[in-house]
């Protein structure tokens, strides 16, 4: 481990910083703005980031896991979670969450639903077998079937991007809120 990450890490053990001074010290520009205006709807939403680990949160709703964000290193290194440097990401396990029939009501119509189901589709990772999880997880995400995916993930989202993840977590919630929340479950359906 670099002398650096060392450093950091140290560091962040001690103040367990908040995820907005990590982004202000980090990103810039777009990436910059649309992570804390990401982060300021999770807190709005009583989602409220949690530090972790070096430049990694989680974000509980009602002791419930719902995404994790990661913070890439200011510059190039042999760390960062795989980001490049002054990037980001929303890592999202979808073991545990079904998608009922009622959620799906929760979109405008079937192109919006679809649109989401391609999202969530584009963004499942494969498992890199960097944890003890691995070899990832097999599983049918909205009908679609993945084998050995470690979970959903966006680097560096765009204000539309995060219009599809904060539907996720809206949906992630009412599921917890309606208590269709199941860990033992590793399945999301929204069809077959």
């Amino acid at each position: 481990m670099s002398e650096e990450k060392v450093s950091i890490s140290k560091e962040q053990l001690k103040t367990k910083p908040k995820v907005e001074d990590v982004m202000n010290e980090t990103l810039d520009g777009d990436i910059l703005k649309n992570a804390l205006d990401f982060v300021a709807y999770l807190r709005e939403n009583k989602m409220s980031p949690r530090w972790t680990a070096t430049n990694a949160w989680w974000v509980d709703y009602k002791g419930k896991r719902l995404v994790s964000i990661r913070v890439g290193p200011k510059e190039p290194g042999p760390w960062g979670y795989g980001l490049e440097s002054r990037s980001w990401h929303i890592g999202h396990w979808l073991q545990g969450f079904a998608l009922s029939d009622e959620l799906i009501k929760e979109f405008d119509d079937a192109k919006s639903f679809g649109r989401f189901k391609e999202f969530i589709w584009n963004n499942m990772q494969p498992c890199k077998k960097c944890m003890s999880c691995a070899p990832g997880h097999n599983g049918i995400y909205f009908g679609k079937k993945f084998d050995s995916v470690c979970y959903f993930r966006v680097e560096n989202p765009d204000a539309n991007n995060l219009e599809f993840v904060k539907k996720l977590l809206d949906c992630k919630k009412k599921a917890i809120d309606e208590r269709m929340f199941d860990l033992k479950n590793p399945i999301i359906t929204g069809e077959e």
